[in-house]
C-alpha cells in the first residue's frame, strides 16, 4: 500500500502521514501550508507583529515532522487568497462555511493537478478536498477516511441550540450549502473504508448512515508521551475544561454544573480554556466560570499540573484529544458516554449521562472530596495513557490499514 494523505491544517502534528512515512507507505502529502516551509515559512515570520487576529503565530506552530519534508506539497498561494477572502468578507458564517468549501474544492483541484504517483490508497480527513479523492476513485484508487467527529453533529447541535437559542448566534443550514454546492453525499460515496476513533464514531456512522460496520476500524487517539512526565501537584477543588467553549462541548452544563455545587456552598475553582464567544462568556449561568481564552500548548501542561479535575461534558465527540491528555498528566476525567473515549467509568474517572448538570455536579463532588479515590483515579488514568502514546496509535492504524487491504484481497480472491 502506498498512501496520499490530504489535509487542511495540523491535525494532530501530521501524525498520520509521519505514521504512514515510518511504516513505508506515505506516497505523498498534501496540505494547505505549513509555518516551515515555502511561503508559508516566510509569512510565520509575523508572528511577532502586534495587529489584531494575527494568523501568524498560529502558522509558525505548523511545523513538519522531518520524515515527511521531502514528500510534502504546500498550496501557500491558494491558502493566503483563502485568508485575504475571510478578513475581507465578514459577512457571518453562511458566507464563511461557503469560503471554507470553496477553498477544500480549490485545494482539492490543485492536488489533483500534483497527480497521484504510485499510490494505490488515499487518506482522508473527513472529507477535505474532495475533488482529490474524486479523482483518485476515478483512477482506481481506495479511500479511507478519518471519522474525526459524528456524522451526526450538526443535527445534535441544532437541536441544542433550539433548547438554549441565547448562548450562540444563529447559524446557517449546513446541509442545504452543502446541496447547492453539490457535496452533500460526497464524503461516504467516496469512501471505501472508516477509521473511528471511537466507538460512538462508529456507532453513529453505522446506525445513522447505513454504512457497515465491516468497513470500519477503531483506532484511539495518542498523546503526546512528553506529558507522561508532568507532575501532577493539584489545587484542591480546581476544575478544568479544555476545548472551544461552545454547546457542542456542553459548556452549559459545565456552567450549570458549578451554579449548582455553588448552592450547596461547594465553591470550587472552575477554569475554562479555549475559545469563547462573548454571547457564552455573558450568560448568567456562566458567572462563577473563569475563562482563560486559547492557552499555548506549553501553558496547557501547567494547567493540566494544578488542575484536580478535568471535566468534558460532550454531547457529539469521537473521544477529544484534551481527555487523553488530562490522563496522561495524571487528571481523573468525568466525561459523557458521547466522549470517553479511553475513560473507564470508576477506573480513571466517571462517566455520566450528557445534559443532565446534576449528575455531572455529583460526580464532580464525589471524586474531589474523596481523596482518596480521587487519587487512586489519579495513578489509574496515568497508567492508562501509557497504552495510548503516539507510538501505540502509530501501531493500531498501520494494523487497521492492513486489516483493510487484506479485506480488500479476500473480496478479490472471490
Amino acid at each position: 500500500m502506498k498512501f496520499i494523505v490530504a489535509q487542511i491544517g495540523a491535525r494532530r502534528g501530521y501524525a498520520v502521514p509521519a505514521i504512514l512515512e515510518k511504516a513505508g507507505m506515505l506516497e505523498r502529502f498534501y496540505t494547505d501550508i505549513t509555518g516551515d516551509l515555502d511561503l508559508g515559512k516566510v509569512l510565520s515570520t509575523g508572528a511577532m507583529l502586534p495587529f489584531p487576529d494575527n494568523p501568524a503565530p498560529r502558522l509558525a506552530e505548523r511545523r513538519l515532522p522531518p520524515n515527511i519534508r521531502a514528500k510534502t506539497t504546500t498550496f501557500p498561494g491558494l491558502s493566503l487568497g483563502h485568508v485575504l477572502r475571510r478578513f475581507a468578507n465578514r459577512r457571518g458564517p453562511a458566507a464563511d462555511f461557503r469560503e471554507s468549501m470553496r477553498f477544500s474544492s480549490a485545494l482539492g483541484r490543485a492536488m489533483t493537478r500534483c497527480g497521484f504517483g504510485e499510490a494505490t490508497h488515499m487518506y482522508s480527513m473527513l472529507g477535505e478536498c474532495s475533488p482529490l479523492f474524486a479523482a483518485g476513485k476515478q483512477r482506481g484508487l481506495t479511500v479511507v477516511t478519518e471519522i474525526y467527529i459524528p456524522l451526526s453533529t450538526e443535527r445534535i447541535v441544532a437541536q441544542e441550540r433550539k433548547n438554549f437559542p441565547d448562548w450562540e448566534p444563529d447559524t446557517p443550514d449546513f446541509a442545504a450549502i452543502r446541496r447547492e454546492r453539490g457535496g452533500e453525499n460526497a464524503l461516504l460515496a467516496l469512501t471505501d473504508f472508516a477509521i473511528c476513533p471511537s466507538k460512538t464514531a462508529r456507532d453513529d456512522l453505522v446506525q445513522n448512515f447505513g454504512f457497515t460496520q465491516e468497513r470500519t476500524a477503531i483506532v484511539p487517539y495518542g498523546i503526546n508521551p512528553e506529558l507522561l512526565s508532568v507532575c501532577n501537584e493539584p489545587v484542591r477543588g480546581r476544575v478544568l475544561f479544555a476545548g472551544t467553549a461552545e454547546l457542542r462541548k456542553g459548556i452549559h452544563y459545565f456552567a450549570m454544573a458549578a451554579e449548582k455545587l455553588a448552592a450547596r456552598g461547594l465553591h470550587y475553582e472552575f477554569r475554562v480554556a479555549g475559545d469563547v464567544q462573548h454571547s457564552v462568556a455573558n450568560q448568567k449561568q456562566c458567572r462563577y466560570l473563569t475563562f482563560l481564552g486559547r492557552i499555548p500548548r506549553g501553558e496547557m501542561a501547567r494547567e493540566f499540573a494544578a488542575a484536580d479535575l478535568f471535566v468534558m461534558p460532550s454531547l457529539a465527540e469521537t473521544g477529544p484529544e484534551v481527555n487523553y491528555e488530562a490522563l496522561a498528566c495524571g487528571v481523573p476525567v468525568v466525561t459523557t458516554p458521547e466522549a470517553r473515549g479511553v475513560v473507564r467509568d470508576g477506573i480513571e474517572g466517571r462517566i455520566v449521562r450528557a445534559r443532565d448538570p446534576e449528575v455531572l455536579a455529583n460526580a464532580i463532588v464525589e471524586i474531589i472530596e474523596d481523596r482518596e479515590k480521587r487519587d487512586r483515579m489519579a495513578r489509574a488514568s496515568r497508567e492508562r495513557a501509557r497504552d495510548f502514546t503516539w507510538e501505540c496509535y502509530g501501531e493500531r492504524l498501520v494494523s487497521a490499514l492492513k486489516s483493510f487491504a487484506a479485506g480488500e484481497n479476500d473480496s478479490v480472491g472471490k
